[in-house]
């Protein structure tokens, strides 16, 4: 059980609860400034499309061994990391500018970041390369190695749990874009495992109903007509299963930027006045010593 850090403790319903508020509150952001959804779903087609591109390569790949599928595989993971990096910090900067009372365009918040695209390629290397370990303990035989891989992922993630938002805001070397990510984890938001818990679980249920009302239009359609109905449901749960998607990284991705700008600025924004963030575990004396300032990307 997470505790904040007054050591109040977080129980399951507390999570449910702090995650439901969370994604109310970003879905309000999303409600207002619709054009977010177009980062994800860019990042998002784009992915699908390197996936569909390397799938006859990584057969070709696998049946000659000798760890030429790995070589593939980094190449993609090198691809997808970076577009979905470059769209997701393009999605920080444009709530962020939301957060501030400005309008963002998908055009102007994919080249406001334009000047990151260094960093954003550091990152999707050493990710890439991060990816590509991961897969290969894996797939070993050694269930010590398998363990060691499972544990090493969940300290990754919690690492580079706020890497985007550092990438776009803070001017910082390779080394230092980790640490800073993973300290402001650590020290402001580790209890945004629970959050995170409630996010997933609300999106996933969105995801249910999105998915359940697209079979039953799909199903009472196929029984008048059935081809017609088979083709209809396809094209119905495949967007339902897009659109969960694409509304759940839009979400954590507001959600995850209102928490750094919390953390940095020493306020909460105002879509998110109705939110506890002292509860939830509040800015430490090391974040709060950086002093309220409003973000804005960094140049090189």
């Amino acid at each position: 059980m997470l505790s904040n850090a007054n050591g109040t403790k977080i129980g399951f319903f507390g999570r449910l609860k702090t995650g439901w508020t969370l994604t109310k509150d970003s879905i309000n952001v999303i409600r207002h400034h619709p054009r977010l959804l177009i980062l994800p779903a860019l990042a998002g087609a784009s992915s699908l499309l390197f996936f569909v591109l390397f799938f006859g390569p990584l057969l070709i790949a696998d049946a000659f061994g000798s760890g030429l599928e790995y070589v593939v595989l980094f190449v993609l993971y090198l691809l997808t990391t970076f577009v979905s990096t470059y769209c997701s910090a393009a999605l920080v900067y444009g709530t962020n500018e939301a957060f501030h009372g400005r309008e963002p365009s998908v055009r102007d918040c994919l080249s406001a970041v334009s000047d990151r695209t260094g960093p954003i390629l550091v990152w999707s290397v050493i990710a890439a390369t991060v990816s590509v370990i991961l897969k290969s303990l894996e797939g070993s035989d050694n269930p010590v190695a398998s363990l060691l891989g499972a544990l090493f992922a969940v300290g990754w993630s919690i690492m580079t749990f706020f890497i985007v938002p550092v990438i776009v805001f803070e001017d910082v070397a390779v080394t230092s874009m980790f640490t800073r990510s993973g300290s402001t984890f650590k020290e402001t938001w580790g209890e945004t495992l629970g959050a995170g818990f409630g996010i997933t679980l609300i999106t996933t249920l969105i995801g249910f109903v999105f998915v359940g009302g697209a079979l039953a239009i799909s199903l009472a359609v196929a029984s008048v007509v059935p081809a017609p109905g088979v083709v209809l449901g396809v094209v119905l749960v495949g967007g339902a299963l897009a659109l969960t998607y694409v509304l759940g990284q839009t979400i954590w991705g507001v959600a995850k930027t209102a928490l750094y700008v919390y953390a940095v600025e020493g306020t909460a924004p105002s879509e998110f006045d109705n939110f506890d963030f002292e509860t939830l575990g509040g800015r430490t004396e090391q974040s709060a010593s950086t002093g309220s300032r409003e973000l804005s990307p960094r140049a090189d």
